[in-house]
């Protein structure tokens, strides 16, 4: 693949997906574009990126270059440090509640879901939270997590909520019995009561300033940011705050961003985490 070639396709899926492919992944851009194009038994590159300019042959296709594009190795719990700091966080709430005598409402966004680990993992740690407060009062407890992904393969197997024991293998075994049923003799299945806890929505985040302001107490954005260039992960990240309620916050996967501010956010005081409160 030739530069100039290289920056015309590099220019088409920013455009379409916000995602960047540096220079350095040429090789790894020209390796699954052409795993595409023999899939569809087309001859070249052009031949490919001229059918992508036909909106109704490429509706569906874009999806499978997107997949083919980013990497869906995910797991259970993935940073330890930062899914304590929910629990945390959405402790606190739940006692602020009880002492304010109201029910308490806790909304999550797991930004990039993948395959569904991420979310199920929040509702994991928002099940096992102690509710003794809200319960003496007769008060009740809700809660929701919303994942988005731009790739439906990797939504629809979320929505399946189907894992393989590698996947589950480092969850307690109690609260894998808690949790999942024995879907067969190599796989798991999260339980309907926690599934029916997560939606699901397919989106772009370089159409974030299109999306709707909804309210979040937590906004979970982790191996996402590293897709787009520094510019643009600023103004992902100046959208994503927009969403966070006054005391919400937004935790990032440490590394993704360097020196990035914002007025309206204070860095929570936390070593192994990367996390910002927006402020009250």
């Amino acid at each position: 693949m030739k530069s100039a070639s290289f920056k015309r396709w590099q220019s088409l899926i920013r455009q379409y997906s916000g995602i960047w492919i540096p220079t350095n992944r040429a090789l790894f851009l020209k390796t699954s574009l052409l795993r595409r194009i023999r899939a569809l038994d087309l001859t070249d590159y052009e031949e490919y990126y001229q059918k992508l300019q036909d909106k109704n042959w490429a509706s569906i296709e874009w999806f499978q270059l997107i997949d083919a594009l980013t990497i869906h190795e995910t797991s259970f719990f993935r940073h330890k440090e930062s899914f304590d700091l929910v629990q945390h966080v959405c402790q606190q709430k739940v006692i602020q509640s009880a002492n304010a005598n109201s029910d308490c409402n806790i909304q999550i966004w797991s930004v990039g879901c993948s395959t569904g680990e991420e979310p199920y993992s929040l509702a994991i740690a928002l099940e096992e939270l102690a509710l003794g407060s809200l319960n003496e009062k007769g008060l009740r407890f809700f809660y929701g997590i919303t994942g988005v992904d731009i790739s439906y393969p990797s939504l629809t197997a979320a929505r399946k909520a189907i894992y393989s024991e590698r996947k589950i293998h480092m969850i307690a075994p109690e609260i894998r019995e808690r949790y999942f049923n024995r879907h067969d003799s190599n796989h798991w299945r999260v339980k309907e009561s926690l599934r029916n806890r997560v939606l699901y929505l397919q989106s772009n985040l370089n159409q974030l300033s299109k999306a709707p302001k909804r309210n979040y107490d937590v906004i979970y954005c982790q191996n996402v940011l590293i897709y787009f260039r520094p510019e643009d992960r600023v103004e992902i990240l100046n959208e994503l705050v927009e969403r966070l309620i006054p005391g919400g916050v937004l935790i990032l996967g440490v590394g993704e961003i360097i020196n990035w501010q914002h007025p309206e956010l204070v860095r929570i005081d936390e070593k192994n985490c990367l996390a910002y409160q927006r402020q009250l």
